[in-house]
Parts: C-alpha cells; sequence; structure tokens
C-alpha cells in the first residue's frame, strides 16, 4: 500500500458549469424560434417587468432534463453560474414564481395553447399512420388527487404516441377516478388534430373497444385495432369459429410458437358496420382439470383492416407492437419525473404534465432533426450521460467565452458537432 495522498481544499470563484451539454438545447430552442412562438399562443405578461411564459416553460423544460424532480431543484440551475453566462440567462424563476405561473396558466387553460406549439415544430417531420393511445396512472399524496383503479391517489391521464418517430401527439389530464374509457373518442380527434398528419391507423387498448370510436374509423375512412372486451357476444362469436379455421401462430421471423389464431366477423349493438374478430389463443396452464371449461385463453383484437393485406397472424403481430407504446409512456414518467406532480392543484399539474410532454417532445424533435441517426432510439438516460452532464470550465476572452470541457474525446467531439449541425444548419 502507497502512502495516503495529501489533499488540501480551497474555494474557487471560477466560472464553472456541470451541465454544458444543455446549450444543444438552448441552441435548438433559439434557432426555431421556440420560445417566440410560445409567447405568440400564451401572451405577454401583463407588465414591462412580468416574465415571459416561455422563460417559466423553458425552465421547467431544462429542470426536467437535469433529471429534477420538485420545482425546487431550479435552485440546481440557478446556481451553475457557468451555464448561466454560456446561455445569457440572468436569472432563473424562484420555485414559488413557477408554482404560481403553473397554477394561473393551468386555470386559463393554456395547455391546447402548448400543444398548438407542438403541431408548428412539427409540420414538417416525417408523416407516422398509425396512433397509439392509452391511460397512465400518476401518483399525488396531496392536494386534490383522486383514488384510482389501482388503489393509488394521483391523476390518470390519456397519453397518445405514434410509434415510428416517437412523437407525443396529445395528452389529457384526468382524475385518477375518470373511467378507463369516457371521453376517449374526444381525446383521438384532439391527438389526430395536434399532428395534422394523415392518421391513418387508431391502436388502442380495451378501453378503446367503443362502437363510437370504431364508427367515428369507419366514418373518416380509418383503420383501428382495438383489444375486445370478452363479453357475451364476442365469446359466443369465437366459440362458433370451426376447428380447421385455427392455425399455428408465427413470430416476426416466421418461426412458429405455441398460440393458435383464427378470426370471424363480427358486430356491436349500437352499429351496424361489421368488423374482424382476430383471436389469439393459448392453452391454459392453469386449468385444473380435463373438466375446466376454461381450456384456453383468449388475446382477441377487432379490427378493419383489410384481410388480403392482413392476414390474421399479422393483425396479432401489429397489435403487439403496442409493448413500445408503454415502453416509452414508462420513460416519460420514470425518466422525466413525471411520475409525482409537484403541485397541489389540478390545474397546475395538468400545465405542468403538458410541459414535460412538451420537453419529451424537443427532445424527441432535437434527436429526429439535429443530431447522428446513432441518438435516435436513445433514452433521455443515455442522453443526459453522454452529451447534456459535461462538465466545463468558462474562460471568458476578449471575443468570446471558451468552455473547457472535461469529458471522454468520444462526448466531446460528438457534443460539438451535434453543436454545430444545430447553429449551421437551415431551418
Amino acid at each position: 500500500m502507497g502512502r495516503d495522498i495529501l489533499i488540501k481544499f480551497v474555494h474557487t470563484d471560477e466560472l464553472l458549469s456541470n451541465k454544458t451539454g444543455l446549450l444543444l438545447i438552448d441552441e435548438f430552442w433559439k434557432k426555431h424560434r421556440i420560445g417566440e412562438m410560445i409567447d405568440e399562443k400564451l401572451g405577454m405578461p401583463g407588465s414591462n417587468r412580468g416574465i415571459k411564459s416561455s422563460i417559466y416553460i423553458k425552465s421547467i423544460v431544462e429542470l426536467l432534463y437535469c433529471n429534477g424532480s420538485h420545482l425546487e431543484d431550479i435552485k440546481k440551475l440557478e446556481s451553475d453560474r457557468g451555464y448561466k453566462k454560456l446561455t445569457g440567462t440572468k436569472k432563473y424563476p424562484t420555485s414559488d414564481a413557477l408554482g404560481d405561473w403553473l397554477r394561473r396558466m393551468g386555470e386559463k387553460g393554456c395547455e391546447s395553447k402548448l400543444w398548438e406549439v407542438t403541431h408548428q415544430l412539427f409540420k414538417n417531420v416525417e408523416e407516422e399512420e398509425t396512433l397509439d393511445i392509452d391511460g397512465t396512472i400518476i401518483e399525488a399524496d396531496k392536494g386534490d388527487g383522486e383514488m384510482s383503479y389501482k388503489g393509488l391517489t394521483g391523476y390518470h391521464p390519456y397519453i397518445g404516441l405514434t410509434i415510428g418517430n416517437g412523437i407525443c401527439a396529445g395528452s389529457k389530464f384526468r382524475y385518477g377516478n375518470a373511467s378507463a374509457s369516457g371521453g376517449l373518442l374526444d381525446f383521438i380527434k384532439e391527438c389526430i388534430k395536434n399532428l395534422g398528419k394523415g392518421v391513418k391507423i387508431i391502436r388502442s387498448d380495451s378501453a378503446g373497444y367503443q362502437s363510437e370510436i370504431m364508427n367515428f374509423c369507419f366514418d373518416t375512412n380509418r383503420y383501428f385495432t382495438i383489444t375486445a372486451d370478452h363479453d357475451s357476444a364476442v365469446m359466443e362469436a369465437i366459440r362458433k369459429i370451426e376447428k380447421t379455421q385455427w392455425i399455428q401462430g408465427k413470430n416476426n421471423g416466421g418461426d412458429f410458437e405455441n398460440w393458435m389464431v383464427a378470426e370471424t366477423i363480427h358486430t356491436t349493438n349500437k352499429s351496424n358496420l361489421s368488423f374482424r374478430l382476430v383471436v389469439k389463443r393459448e392453452r391454459n396452464k392453469n386449468q385444473i382439470s380435463i373438466f375446466d371449461s376454461n381450456e384456453y385463453r383468449y388475446w382477441i383484437i377487432a379490427t378493419n383492416l383489410p384481410q388480403e393485406k392482413y392476414s390474421a397472424n399479422d393483425i396479432i403481430l401489429f397489435h403487439q407492437k403496442r409493448g413500445e407504446l408503454e415502453r416509452l409512456i414508462g420513460e416519460i414518467k420514470h425518466h422525466y419525473n413525471l411520475e409525482h406532480m409537484p403541485c397541489g392543484q389540478f390545474s397546475a399539474n395538468s400545465m405542468y404534465f403538458t410541459i414535460g410532454l412538451f420537453a419529451y417532445n424537443i427532445l424527441r424533435l432535437m434527436t429526429l432533426t439535429s443530431l447522428d441517426p446513432y441518438w435516435k432510439n436513445k433514452s433521455i438516460r443515455t442522453i443526459r450521460y453522454k452529451l447534456f452532464d459535461l462538465p466545463s470550465k468558462i474562460v471568458k476572452s476578449s471575443r468570446y467565452l471558451i468552455a473547457r470541457i472535461a469529458a471522454p474525446l468520444e462526448y466531446f467531439e460528438c457534443f460539438v458537432r451535434c453543436f454545430n449541425f444545430i447553429r449551421f444548419a437551415p431551418t
């Protein structure tokens, strides 16, 4: 064992930052005039001394990128003198000011205005045909949260995503005790409006198994794949499927699986339009005896996708891609710290949740348009580690600032390449 190294600690007033990589977001924000778009939609403050909405929103966006989980974490950004110098930020709003602003803007229903900004930003992104929708539970142990069907107190928002490019198309913040299917058609229409794109397929869990949603798709020349309820009419239709119609299922690689697939035609009591019921069945491993009627477990999908293009097996594999939706919602909740809400009022938390999704969309847009293809499917955790959390020393020159970044050469070169692309590429 060598001798212990003597360490001396001294205080320094040098300009340092451990968030240098957030300059990519700041540059992207300025390049696409996001602040101006926000202020145009949400309006300017009533006095010259008031803080613009764009500053409040950008502060929360940066807070979430820095892994902040409470409004008080804004102090981490306020204390980073080096990053403030690089971005020209004089002062961040306090946590109290952020909370007051969230309550004020939430009461005005400004979430829809922020979705209008999102629509403008994504109008040139490649069109995505499939819209996935689902609900999720957000915990809130204070304020006006309600008990959800999972026994947790909080909120039950809808989220809509296009899986191909990972864009969040919309959200509907709701109390925890809200019905899993209530107002879902209106939410789907909002998502389609927000995207402004040619959404052709609606994909949903059993909450979407509603005649009005299926009728809407028929009326607007759209398709759907929806997990069907195991109601008596559906199960009776399945029992009528001939044994010879069941075929062994295949995975995406073409290999046979241990499940069977078949289909039949069905309609609901509230519609005269018929659709396909595609059924996946597996032998029930928990069957008690040969006299047990529950011989199989069924997974049932209602769809109007054309049979000549999509076989029953194709429908199963297509609908199973909803697993990617669950992964993305998990990232939004847990990696953007949106699994808990910071305020005690529904309206404030609704605004905060919408800003969180806005932050998610801004990063998605940046990875789709301004970063190397390597970053397209990387999570926010990877981007934080390799791009955002770069320590540096800021040195003033007569003409410019120098950021001496202390990071592996690979990360440094990637950051510089991305920064230059954002700054100099045409909009």
